[in-house]
């Protein structure tokens, strides 16, 4: 089994203003015990983290975070070592999409363009004094044709610790931002504190 995993990161805003927020959200929904589950970190290097497994409902959380602080931000997933992608978010709104492998069926994104846009990326996160050529490696997607994949699965840029077909190619790509998680034996290892784990309450026996 590859590596599954799936953090939001906000950018520009304190772990304490996050858990205010998710706090909200969480009041407004029913909680669900199955899927209402957040951990959020302390807020590094100017991002805030947060990581659960649930599809819809942490995108729901992700947008109503970034509307209520005017902050963007970028969910990052893998999924089974195979395949990876991200949302980009600004103020509540979802502005881009990216999948690695898309020609396995577009389930996590019906209907949006999937080849990610570096200069979207460039232009959600000013400070980081990136520019179009430093994202648009990381774009790029598995070939179809399978003899292309050796000239494809190599690192995206000078330096990575991956190549773009391995389990961990996220990270490099996060790191890229900003968002360093190293990999342990153990598994991967959060680039900072735990500040809240968010879990719903199940209801009073009766």
């Amino acid at each position: 089994m590859g590596l599954f995993v799936q953090i939001n990161a906000f950018r520009g805003v304190g772990h304490a203003d996050v858990e205010t927020a998710l706090t909200e959200f969480r009041s407004r929904h029913a909680a669900d015990e199955r899927v209402d589950v957040f951990d959020l970190y302390e807020q590094r290097d100017g991002w805030t983290v947060m990581r659960g497994w649930e599809w819809t409902r942490q995108r729901q959380a992700q947008l109503h975070v970034s509307a209520a602080l005017g902050c963007a931000g970028i969910l990052v997933f893998v999924y089974d070592g195979d395949d990876w992608g991200y949302e980009l978010f600004d103020r509540g709104t979802a502005v881009d999409w990216f999948i690695q492998w898309p020609q396995e069926g577009n389930t996590w994104f019906p209907g949006k363009d999937l080849s990610g846009r570096p200069e979207a990326v460039v232009a959600a996160f000013p400070g980081l004094a990136l520019d179009r050529s430093d994202v648009a490696p990381y774009l790029a997607q598995r070939p179809d044709d399978p003899a292309g994949e050796d000239a494809w699965d190599v690192p995206a840029r000078a330096g990575d610790r991956f190549c773009r077909g391995d389990d961990y190619a996220a990270l490099d790509f996060l790191a890229l931002l900003g968002v360093t998680i190293a990999v342990t034996g153990q598994g991967l290892d959060w680039p900072a504190p735990l500040w809240r784990r968010f879990r719903a309450e199940p209801p009073p026996s009766t």
